[in-house]
């Protein structure tokens, strides 16, 4: 589970990835220690119940994040426009300290999918509801408005990032 933000660097449109929960060590840890992902260990769950596209994310034995879709009655998507917003690059601050607690890593770090592949794509009617947590912090950018829910099922390579800042130089 992650929480992005669409933006922009430099002209170029991006998503910054601010959180991410993975039930998973290796790949929290590469993620985060390779990448840059700012991730924790948290247990998502995505289930379709009759028409209904439910996911919960629990933190800590308890849940921080709900959120329900239409599964499949919503509008297909036109694949090459779903490919083309994976394929904008994802920026993460990648903070690694020193054994003194000074700064040893504070990069910008851009990542880009590689051999997209969509396989399908809906949008529809979606709800989320975010739960204050102290060590879970989705909630402290809370949700204004609901626009809708985009449901994809696709593949794709994580390829290694790329520099696109490093503040200690």
């Amino acid at each position: 589970m992650a929480q992005a933000i669409p933006c922009a660097l430099g002209g170029e449109r991006c998503t910054f990835l601010t959180q991410m929960y993975v039930d998973n060590c290796p790949p929290l840890a590469g993620g985060r220690e390779i990448w840059g992902y700012p991730m924790k260990y948290g247990i998502a769950k995505l289930d379709t119940v009759g028409d209904t596209l439910t996911g919960v994310l629990t933190y800590a034995g308890q849940t921080v994040a709900s959120g329900t879709m239409v599964y499949k009655h919503g509008s297909p998507t036109d694949p090459a426009a779903i490919e083309a917003l994976l394929k904008r690059t994802q920026v993460t601050l990648k903070l690694i300290p020193d054994i003194d607690g000074s700064p040893a890593i504070a990069q910008l770090v851009g990542i880009t999918f590689a051999d997209v592949v969509v396989k399908g794509a809906w949008t529809g009617r979606a709800r989320v509801e975010l739960i204050d947590s102290v060590n879970c912090p989705l909630a402290d950018l809370p949700v204004l408005e609901h626009t809708g829910g985009l449901h994809l099922v696709t593949d794709m390579t994580l390829p290694y990032g790329r520099v696109l800042h490093d503040y200690l130089t």
